[in-house]
């Protein structure tokens, strides 16, 4: 206990100093881009009329506590193996592996009770009451289950990528299916004022009459709240148990081996000749530009699979509503009138939110490339040249994107084939605005990778928005946004580039 309140101490310093050295991001940019969010998302909740259903309340639930156990594995990672951490420290000095892990697991429900208050803000603004105290009890259960599987899903992460036993990989792969679906209810539990019910109304003709059915999909076990809490305990006590048994197990072999996860070479060529082919002439931005490349590849963050899976399911769910029936492909209509038929504007709006997910890794990109600002001090590169290469690596990753909104579009019929050619031309517009608006922001916040996300999905969904509904409009915001953006862009990457903000 007196190892881990020394490394709480340390943090409770650390952080200190890093407040003061960033004022002007805690007072000024953080209450800016909530604020922006808030009144954004806010109005959004709170006049809808739509409502989600207990199913698919608990879908999407479970689908955000599975990206959070994923998106957290790097982060997750560094924290129990100090990986370009000053924490590394700790291992010349005699603090034992387990409060190591406990040091790690302490800030992992640190980081997840944000997610709760941010659940807890969704309720409100739903209008369920704060002072329920089940819904109180599922979000501290939803914190601890979602926390011990972060760290079990970072130590297998390590020790699977060194050893690769399949089995093993199949076996844990299901264990944190189960925490993500226990997360996943408890999220839903909070979410849901009165919690869930599963109760729907199904209606179909039998022998000519309508029979009108109600049916039940909790199952046994969990279909009161005691059930779902007194699971949900003992499935942190057994993520946490498994965490400590494992680690002391695999920290002497997977402890090195995690300092250089992702170190290999894939695609090294290939990503060199892409890259000079974008950049042209510019041979200091084609550099910058492979390495971002393949680091990447590599899978640097987590937050590369993460942003993939949802730039994926986007697709996913652009075919199902597409394939649904619920919208009509406007055959008929002319060729301007088609734009605006429902079918084009569904394809439009999933290229914009495919394109924004996957637009997603550049400022996480650029916080990971902070510790490495020596290389492009080195060679004299300059804020111009970084920006620019942020710009077309924003732009190469999110090239899929248009053309499976596209193909998705085509293949599904949402389109006649006269209008083909011009839907494919709107996708590409959506997709260089959407990318070019991000790349442009991409040293924003360098230090504050989770807010510059923020900022760089509101700007980026909100243009891309507007662009979809009606593309001239596009013309307007990229003629008026991307020259001063880059403008300034160039000016915060220069100023990153000397060190002048942390």
């Amino acid at each position: 206990m007196t190892q881990l309140r020394l490394i709480v101490g340390a943090w409770a310093v650390e952080g200190l100093r890093w407040t003061r050295q960033n004022l002007y991001a805690v007072l000024v940019l953080t209450p800016m881009v909530l604020g922006m969010t808030y009144f954004g998302v806010g109005r959004i909740v709170r006049e809808s009329e739509w409502r989600a259903t207990d199913t698919q309340l608990l879908v999407m639930s479970i689908v955000s506590a599975a990206c959070i156990v994923a998106l957290s594995l790097s982060r997750a990672s560094a924290e129990i193996y100090h990986t370009r951490r000053p924490e590394a420290l700790f291992d010349a000095l005699p603090v034992s592996a387990d409060a190591q892990l406990l040091a790690a697991l302490l800030s992992r429900l640190c980081r997840t009770s944000a997610v709760g208050a941010a659940a807890l803000v969704l309720r409100w603004l739903a209008g369920g009451e704060l002072s329920d105290a089940g819904a109180t009890a599922s979000l501290v259960l939803f914190v601890f289950v979602v926390a011990s599987g972060e760290v079990l899903a970072a130590l297998e992460w390590v020790h699977w990528a060194r050893v690769r036993v399949r089995a093993q990989g199949v076996a844990m792969l299901v264990l944190l299916a189960a925490c993500a679906a226990v997360g996943g209810l408890l999220l839903a539990e909070v979410l849901r004022s009165g919690g869930l019910t599963f109760a729907g109304r199904a209606e179909h003709f039998n022998d000519g009459g309508l029979i009108s059915r109600t049916g039940s999909l909790v199952g046994a076990g969990l279909s009161s709240r005691v059930g779902l809490h007194a699971f949900a305990t003992l499935m942190t006590a057994t993520l946490a148990g498994l965490s400590f048994v494992l680690h002391r197990r695999w920290r002497a072999a997977d402890g090195e081996f995690a300092k250089r996860l992702g170190a290999r070479e894939r695609w090294g060529t290939l990503v060199e000749r892409v890259a000079r082919r974008v950049c042209g002439g510019r041979a200091g931005v084609a550099a910058q530009l492979a390495r971002d490349l393949q680091l990447t590849l590599r899978g640097f963050s987590s937050a590369v699979y993460v942003a993939a899976g949802l730039a994926a399911l986007v697709v996913v769910a652009l075919v199902a509503l597409l394939t649904g029936g619920a919208l009509h492909a406007g055959e008929g209509a002319g060729w301007l009138a088609a734009t605006w038929t429902p079918s084009v504007l569904a394809s439009k709006f999933a290229c914009v939110l495919a394109a924004a997910s996957l637009a997603s890794v550049v400022p996480v990109l650029v916080a990971h490339q902070q510790p490495h600002l020596w290389l492009e001090r080195s060679a004299g590169v300059g804020g111009e040249d970084a920006l620019r290469a942020k710009i077309y690596f924003a732009r190469v990753v999110t090239l899929p994107a248009p053309l499976a909104a596209w193909s998705a579009g085509i293949l599904c019929g949402a389109v006649s084939g006269s209008y083909a050619l011009p839907l494919l031309a709107e996708c590409l517009w959506l997709w260089w605005v959407v990318s070019t608006l991000a790349g442009a922001l991409a040293f924003e916040m360098p230090a504050q990778p989770g807010l510059a996300l923020i900022l760089m999905t509101c700007v980026a969904v909100g243009a891309g928005g507007l662009a979809a509904l009606l593309w001239p409009m596009g013309l307007a915001i990229y003629a008026m946004g991307a020259r001063p953006l880059g403008v300034r862009g160039a000016a915060r990457a220069r100023t990153h580039l000397k060190g002048e903000d942390a």
